[in-house]
């Protein structure tokens, strides 16, 4: 039976003549589609088996009568947010997309008579589930050892950056900011180059790249400095040409006091990204460049409950990662409602969790700390190494480690993150449609899991998904059809490595 679908005057003559409605009557007399199939997209197998798509829905349907257009409506069933297709009357079959990964969709097919689609039918909904996200890692077998190394000497504080067609040489190209082996030199990020652009045709254009480790980056002073006494994990952001186009380097720096912060200092090469340095130095590791005025005076980002005008509750702030539209501007315009989250500690009468992370939104001049009426940080608890990720429009996805599940882990001391898990954020849930904040996010009680793969196809185990930590989620060519995982991983006996895992059912 169809169901009527009317707006405007006819549904307040609906709700107020019931029993006489000429709208229902009318909507009523047009044949809604019918037959509504709705299945899943093969997009890849992995060995014998055939992978579903994790984004896309194909649906099917027999023609309305008299139809000026037909909307495809899917409706998701943790926030309620859509994904609409607008038809033609006569078509019959469309494949949805950008859809949550591993959620069910109740799927709508109207008949709309008119252009705004005031009087229409709709079919009734059916239910259909997108699937779990499959992640491969690039080499051979199904061990840590068999793993293809992205950079030759690559060990933790793994980032990746995507430059636009406007960055002049550095256009298309993707580029790595990490911390290098040995790791008992002084702790520091350094820059690793790709041979030129990325193509999807050439996995070595993305897959492999070039330490500058020595010559790039920042680096510990050899004497510590208030803010800087040891660089940690760091995020090269390329910002826009018309605001200076350059690389904006963040790099978690523990001070003096042992606390830790976000800093960031800015490239003085342009898109090159390689010399962070003001003065004569190509690197930033002497204490003087640290000090004010010196050739790489950093920045703070967010700084700690100790610090001038801190953030109270935060006693350090880590592993933090910057999210704008990527899909549709590689660089960064610095604009006000850029989110950035990053990881905390235990706050205690806020969260028990021992890693929670914080989240700060850029108001043009300052990240602000995002906090509740009771004057608790706005947290993601028991997340770890979180990682956002656009998607379109004011949509993000975000992939994070919950410490808190240990199975797996055994006697190593190497960082164990746990299992990796997945929530969805659309700035239409709540506040202004075009931002994301945190409110926008599902609860984490609704998180999916992700699935790892071995190259030789077969699944992580527990311990060997736990191992995974410092991975950065990126589209190298700007196409959401080829997505890379860039990570460090261990078997919990070797120094973490940096390799890579690609999307393998987008």
């Amino acid at each position: 039976m169809p169901i009527p679908v009317t707006t405007h005057t006819c549904t307040a003559i609906a709700l107020v003549l019931a029993s006489l409605s000429l709208c229902t009557s009318v909507a009523s007399a047009q044949t809604a589609p019918g037959d509504v199939v709705v299945t899943p997209v093969t997009t890849a197998a992995v060995g014998t088996s055939s992978l579903p798509s994790s984004t896309r829905l194909a649906v099917a349907w027999t023609r309305a009568d008299r139809a000026h257009h037909v909307e495809v409506v899917a409706r998701e069933s943790i926030q309620g947010t859509e994904v609409r297709a607008t038809l033609g009357a006569d078509a019959t079959a469309v494949t949805l997309t950008n859809l949550k990964a591993a959620t069910t969709y109740a799927v709508t097919v109207i008949a709309c008579q008119d252009e705004p689609c005031a009087l229409a039918v709709a079919s009734r909904p059916v239910d259909a589930s997108t699937d779990t996200e499959y992640w491969q890692f690039v080499g051979v077998g199904r061990s840590v050892d068999g793993l293809t190394k992205i950079v030759a000497d690559g060990n933790a504080r793994l980032s990746a950056t995507r430059f636009g067609p406007d960055a002049g040489e550095m256009a298309g190209a993707v580029q790595l900011y990490y911390g290098p082996m040995p790791r008992d030199r002084r702790p520091q990020l350094a820059v690793a180059v790709a041979s030129g652009p990325a193509d999807a045709a050439a996995p070595e254009s993305f897959l492999s790249f070039g330490s500058r480790a020595g010559s790039s980056g920042v680096t510990a002073p050899t004497t510590p400095t208030p803010l800087v006494a040891s660089v940690a994990t760091g995020q090269g952001v390329p910002v826009s040409s018309p605001d200076g186009g350059f690389v904006r380097l963040f790099f978690e720096a523990q001070g003096a006091d042992g606390r830790t912060r976000a800093m960031w200092v800015d490239s003085k090469d342009g898109y090159r990204g390689l010399d962070f340095n003001a003065g004569p130095a190509s690197t930033c590791e002497r204490p003087e460049d640290f000090a004010p005025g010196g050739g790489c005076t950093p920045t703070m980002a967010v700084g700690v409950e100790s610090d001038p005008d801190g953030n109270p509750r935060i006693r350090n702030a880590r592993q933090f990662k910057v999210a704008w539209p990527t899909l549709e501007s590689p660089h960064w315009d610095l604009a006000p409602g850029t989110f950035m989250v990053f990881t905390t500690d235990r706050v205690d009468g806020c969260s028990a969790a021992s890693h929670n992370h914080g989240y700060a939104v850029w108001d043009g001049t300052r990240w602000a700390v995002q906090y509740r009426e009771d004057g608790c940080p706005k947290l993601f608890t028991s997340a770890q190494a979180a990682f956002p990720l656009h998607t379109g429009a004011a949509r993000y996805r975000l992939y994070y480690g919950d410490p808190s599940m240990q199975e797996g882990r055994g006697t190593s001391n190497l960082p164990f993150l746990g299992p990796k898990k997945l929530i969805y954020a659309d700035g239409v849930v709540s506040g202004p449609p075009d931002r994301v904040d945190f409110e926008d996010w599902e609860p984490q009680t609704a998180n999916r899991d992700v699935v790892f793969l071995w190259p030789d196809g077969s699944p992580l185990d527990a311990r060997a998904e736990g191992y995974i930590d410092d991975y950065h989620f990126l589209a190298p060519t700007g196409s959401p059809d080829l997505q890379v995982m860039y990570v460090t991983i261990t078997d919990g006996a070797i120094a973490p490595i940096a390799v890579a895992a690609v999307l393998r059912n987008p």
